[in-house]
């Protein structure tokens, strides 16, 4: 599900900029051979989102103590 929704944001992201390479410089396309690199630099924009997200979700299980000894919570028999 989230990979569904992380294409259409890369779709959103990327229609910009290939409407402006279709429109520039008389239909030429000044931002074409560019393209790639912006789609790219979304992907990672992306990723790296996704990422941040995953660690804080995962923080917030452990400072909630819904973590289990599976999960990686550490208990108190573990001495912390």
């Amino acid at each position: 599900m989230i990979w569904r929704s992380s294409i259409g944001s890369l779709w959103l992201l990327a229609a910009p900029a290939v409407a402006a390479a279709q429109v520039a410089d008389g239909g030429r396309g000044a931002l074409r051979p560019y393209v790639h690199v912006l789609v790219a630099y979304a992907v990672v924009w992306i990723l790296i989102l996704v990422w941040v997200w995953w660690i804080a979700r995962k923080l917030s299980r452990l400072n909630n103590g819904h973590g289990t000894p599976e999960q990686g919570s550490i208990t108190e028999s573990e001495g912390l």
